[in-house]
C-alpha cells in the first residue's frame, strides 16, 4: 500500500481483519467505532511507516494499543458476553449441532486468557507468523510460541473435558 493511497482504499483492505481482531475483544456496540478509530490511525501513518509490506501486523499492533486504550478509559474487564453471540440465519437454523459446537468453542475460549485467545487468533485464525505475532503483541517468538502451546493444551483441556460430561461447555 502506498503512502498516497485513498482512505477508502485503505479501509477495504484492513476493515475485515482488524474488525474479526477488535469484535472478539470488545462490546459489540463499540467493535465499529473502535475498529474505525484503528483504521483512521493507520492511514495517517502511512506516510511515515517504513515497510509497506507489513501494513496487516502494523494495523493490528495499532488495534492491540487501541483496545488497551479503550479497556483503560472504559474501566470495563476485557470479555465478550456470551449474549452478544451471534444468532445464525435462518436458513441454518437446522444445523443446531453445528451451532451448539460454535457455542462451545465461543465459551471455551471465553475461559483462557486475553493473551491466549490473542495468540490463538492471530496465529490459527489470521495465518500470521510467530515473529509477526511477537511483534504485534510486543514479545518475543519464543513467548509466542509457547503460549500458543499452553492455549492449545488448554483450550483441549477445557474442551474435551466439558464434552465429555454432557457435551456443553459449562
Amino acid at each position: 500500500m502506498e503512502a498516497n493511497s485513498t482512505f477508502d482504499e485503505t479501509y477495504e483492505l484492513l476493515f475485515p481483519v482488524v474488525y474479526r481482531y477488535v469484535s472478539i475483544r470488545i462490546p459489540k456496540a463499540d467493535v465499529e467505532d473502535v475498529t474505525a478509530e484503528i483504521i483512521v490511525k493507520v492511514w495517517r501513518g502511512l506516510p511515515t511507516m517504513e515497510k509497506k509490506t507489513a501494513l496487516k501486523s502494523w494495523a493490528l499492533t495499532i488495534a492491540a494499543h487501541q483496545i488497551a486504550d479503550y479497556y483503560r478509559s472504559n474501566k470495563r474487564t476485557p470479555m465478550m458476553p456470551l449474549e452478544e453471540t451471534p444468532l445464525p440465519p435462518h436458513e441454518q437454523l437446522d444445523q443446531s449441532e453445528s451451532w451448539a459446537t460454535l457455542l462451545s468453542v465461543k465459551e471455551t475460549l471465553a475461559k483462557l486468557s486475553p493473551q491466549q485467545v490473542s495468540v490463538i487468533q492471530l496465529r490459527l485464525i489470521e495465518g500470521f507468523s510467530a515473529g509477526e505475532v511477537a511483534e504485534i503483541l510486543g514479545t518475543t517468538q519464543q513467548a509466542v510460541d509457547s503460549l500458543l502451546y499452553r492455549a492449545k493444551k488448554g483450550f483441549r483441556k477445557i474442551y474435551q473435558g466439558n464434552l465429555d460430561r454432557g457435551g456443553r461447555v459449562r
